[in-house]
């Protein structure tokens, strides 16, 4: 399948700015799908999948906080 890049963005989270891109992909029947790749580093990336971009973005809103979060604490030597 093929994607396309329909839109960049960055988020700022506490004192990290993350990448987001945003990409579309039509599946077999022709229906779109969206899925978003944040970037927290250049090895460690999170992808999202819905079926749009609104949706895409409150998935990210409540679950980017709570990312660089637990990365945090694991980059610390905490144990979860």
């Amino acid at each position: 399948m093929f994607q396309k890049l329909i839109k960049k963005t960055s988020l700022a989270v506490e004192e990290h700015t993350l990448s987001v891109h945003y990409y579309e992909t039509r599946t077999l029947h022709g229906d779109p799908r969206f899925s978003a790749e944040v970037v927290f580093h250049p090895q460690d990336h999170m992808i999202l999948d819905a079926d749009s971009v609104n949706r895409l973005e409150t998935q990210i809103a409540s679950l980017v906080h709570a990312s660089v979060y637990s990365r945090a604490l694991l980059g610390s030597g905490s144990t979860v």
